[in-house]
């Protein structure tokens, strides 16, 4: 990276091509791991360098010696007996252009670290809300579901409600209708028994009539005895509370009709026999 290659420009040749040799490959690292490690880098070749040589600050006419030397194309001239003054003079160069390295890619560390802990928040935060969305979205799916499910079970509810009125309004019509048809069929045959009675009153009535004699049919007086005198139409409406009693002593008017006439004729029929003179000496 840009800043990487800045600071590694800065550096002598010779350190420059050490430190990039120790760097390996950074395939897939990422602007803070690439920055940490060629820091950390920087820091073990100083530890090594410390760990042979004790550094001694140079002199100022050796500092531009070094200088020098520092730009060939490795840094195998201090390879000397530790004890060599010249060696401690160089490594104390060399780890002072690797401690300004590391200190000059601090701030860049720290940048990237900031920028990448943003990234790494504002990560979580979309994270957060993605999550969010999705269990909103998924709460209202399972809302929906919820009543699409209610109102299929209030739909079906109705509809058995309907289908339950109109099976109890249909029994209730059928029900209706056979009692209309009863009261129908009922109504017919009281008023057939009641004609029946009318019938078998109006033969009674025309045998009484019949049973009369010539004299008192001739008799100009009048008035006549009670028993004598013609019956009266009876007329009679029975009312709904009289159906059944009424039905009762027609069926028993009835079958003692037959009886009644056949005992009246019996009683009547030595008069019906006699002539008109002796009828008037029986009176």
């Amino acid at each position: 990276m840009h800043e990487i290659n800045l600071q590694l420009n800065q550096l002598p040749y010779s350190i420059r091509a050490e430190l990039t040799a120790h760097i390996g490959d950074t395939s897939g690292f990422t602007p803070v791991q690439l920055v940490a490690h060629h820091r950390a880098v920087a820091h073990n070749l100083i530890a090594q360098k410390r760990s042979r040589y004790e550094p001694l600050a140079p002199g100022d006419e050796m500092v531009g010696v070094i200088a020098d030397m520092l730009q060939g194309k490795d840094l195998s001239f201090i390879n000397g007996p530790a004890h060599q003054p010249f060696s401690r003079w160089a490594t104390h160069e060399i780890i002072k252009y690797l401690q300004v390295f590391i200190n000059n890619l601090a701030p860049v560390q720290t940048r990237l670290e900031q920028e990448a802990h943003q990234r790494a928040v504002q990560a979580a935060q979309e994270a957060a809300r993605l999550a969010a969305q999705r269990q909103a979205e998924e709460a209202e799916r399972r809302r929906i579901q919820e009543e699409a499910a209610r109102l299929q079970a209030q739909r079906e509810a109705e509809a058995a409600a309907r289908l339950a009125a109109e099976q109890a309004a249909r029994l209730l019509a059928r029900q209706q209708a056979e009692a209309a048809a009863q009261a129908f069929a009922q109504r017919k045959a009281e008023e057939a028994a009641l004609e029946e009675a009318r019938v078998a009153l109006a033969l009674v009535e025309a045998s009484m009539r019949q049973s009369e004699t010539p004299a008192e049919a001739n008799d100009g007086n009048t008035e006549q005895s009670a028993e004598h005198r013609p019956a009266r139409e009876i007329f009679f409406i029975p009312g709904p509370a009289a159906m059944a009693e009424i039905e009762r002593a027609t069926l028993v008017l009835k079958h003692s009709i037959d009886a009644a006439v056949a005992q009246y004729a019996s009683a009547i029929g030595p008069y019906l026999n006699t002539s008109p003179a002796l009828a008037a000496t029986a009176r």
